[in-house]
């Protein structure tokens, strides 16, 4: 099949995509720039689990907006990660949906009729492959901790450079003694925390923590 035919033109665009999300990283890596960590910070908090009964309940204070993103594993993993996951697999459906059409039956559907099982399936295989993934990446080792109990605790800057607006990212020991992730800038607009720098984590704004200078105990 054609890779930009009319009926898998959605397909393509969806992978042509998940080529360009690589790109920002790899640029953004070699930059010294963090594009996930912006992504991050200006997605709803997510912190909630929507497996959980009492937390999937419509009173449980979180928007319809969180439940989705959550479910598909956004607070998870990055979000470029996840967009990553998404983009090529609904590419992947879509292209191999269309195939089997055209090699079965001899026809294709309409794309943007294709586009709906992909669409479906590509949201399937986005939570169940974040989640899988989630398991084995150091960053999401919540393990139902409240991230609001972070707040008071010392985190450590272990990779990027915090500036106001542009958070790096942190780890800190939880009060079950296991290391969470989590991205961190400065309370203070004039401050900068490079890799290395311990803090104290003083608030929390969705998805970022802010934090100041660890006071040294006096001698």
């Amino acid at each position: 099949m054609d890779v930009f035919a009319s009926e898998t033109a959605p397909f393509a665009v969806a992978l042509a995509v998940t080529l360009s999300i690589a790109v920002l990283e790899l640029v953004g890596l070699l930059a010294g720039l963090q594009p996930s960590a912006a992504i991050d910070s200006a997605l709803p908090d997510l912190d909630v689990d929507v497996d959980a009964p009492d937390l999937a309940s419509p009173d449980a204070g979180f928007s319809p907006l969180s439940h989705v993103l959550s479910w598909l594993s956004f607070g998870r993993l990055p979000a470029l990660v996840v967009l990553l996951i998404a983009a090529s697999s609904f590419g992947l459906i879509g292209f191999a949906e269309q195939e089997f059409l055209r090699r079965t039956f001899g026809f294709a559907l309409d794309p943007w009729i294709a586009s709906v099982p992909a669409v479906v399936g590509a949201a399937f295989v986005t939570r169940h492959l974040g989640r899988g993934l989630a398991r084995i990446m150091p960053r999401e080792e919540t393990d139902a901790v409240s991230t609001r109990s972070f707040v008071g605790r010392i985190a450590t800057i272990f990779r990027g450079e915090a500036r106001p607006g542009q958070p790096a990212e942190a780890k800190l020991v939880d009060t079950r003694g296991k290391t969470q992730y989590l991205l961190v800038e400065p309370e203070d607009p004039e401050q900068v925390f490079p890799a290395g720098s311990q803090v104290l984590i003083v608030s929390q704004d969705g998805g970022v923590y802010r934090a100041i200078t660890r006071l040294k105990p006096a001698p």
